[in-house]
This record gives structure tokens, C-alpha cells and sequence, in this order.
């Protein structure tokens, strides 16, 4: 059997909320869902709103997790933020090394910021 994995939508963050604010526990909340119960609590742990300020405000709000795991998916990629590792990847392409040899050379020369080759 195959297993697929898809993103939580705003629907299911709605109901996660719902759930929520009923006293439903994680697990409860997965089994309605029909997800395992680490998504649940990952989504949980990750996209709550924490308001140091006014710590009663703090809780899961669909929205505000909903724009927070839109916000870090839509983080650029390592070649897209790091001037300096891009022009080192593309430096090392021209002379003709493969994606693993620039990732197995980076790694060697253990830079900060890793690069993975991909396998098709």
C-alpha cells in the first residue's frame, strides 16, 4: 500500500480550531481527521500564535496558522538566497563537476551552507 501525503488546508485548520477550543485532545482530533497523530500535533506545535505580551491571546487560530505555513513554504531556496553559494555552484558547473561532486567537494570543505544533489 502507498501512502500519500497532503498539505493541511484551511478547511482542516477550521476544524482543527473548532476541535481545539471544544478541549478535543490531538489524538481525538486526528482520528476525525483521518491523520496521523504526529501531523496533528506538529501542526499544533508549529502554526500556534505565542503573544508574550498577553499570553491569554496565545492559542491555535486557523488563519494566523494557516498564513504561517504559507510563509515557510514560500521561503527561498539556498541558491536563491546565498549569492556567494550560487555563483560557487555555477562557478564549479562550468568547469564541468557534477551536482554530487560540488555537494560531496562542500561538505569536504565543510561550508557553512550545504548544498544536496538531487538524484532523478
Amino acid at each position: 500500500m502507498r501512502r500519500t501525503y497532503s498539505q493541511i488546508d484551511m478547511d482542516e485548520r477550521r476544524r482543527i480550531a473548532k476541535w481545539r477550543a471544544a478541549g478535543l485532545s490531538a489524538t481525538v482530533i486526528a482520528e476525525k481527521l483521518g491523520r496521523h497523530c504526529s501531523t496533528i500535533f506538529r501542526e499544533l506545535s508549529r502554526n500556534a500564535f505565542q503573544d508574550a505580551q498577553t499570553p491569554e491571546l496565545s492559542g491555535y487560530y486557523c488563519v494566523t496558522a494557516n498564513e504561517m505555513a504559507l510563509e515557510r513554504r514560500a521561503k527561498l531556496r539556498k541558491l536563491a538566497r546565498f549569492a556567494h553559494v550560487r555563483r560557487s555552484v555555477i562557478e564549479r558547473i562550468m568547469h564541468g563537476w557534477s551536482p554530487q561532486q560540488i555537494a560531496g567537494r562542500m561538505r569536504l570543505e565543510r561550508h557553512p551552507i550545504s548544498v544536496l544533489e538531487c538524484s532523478a
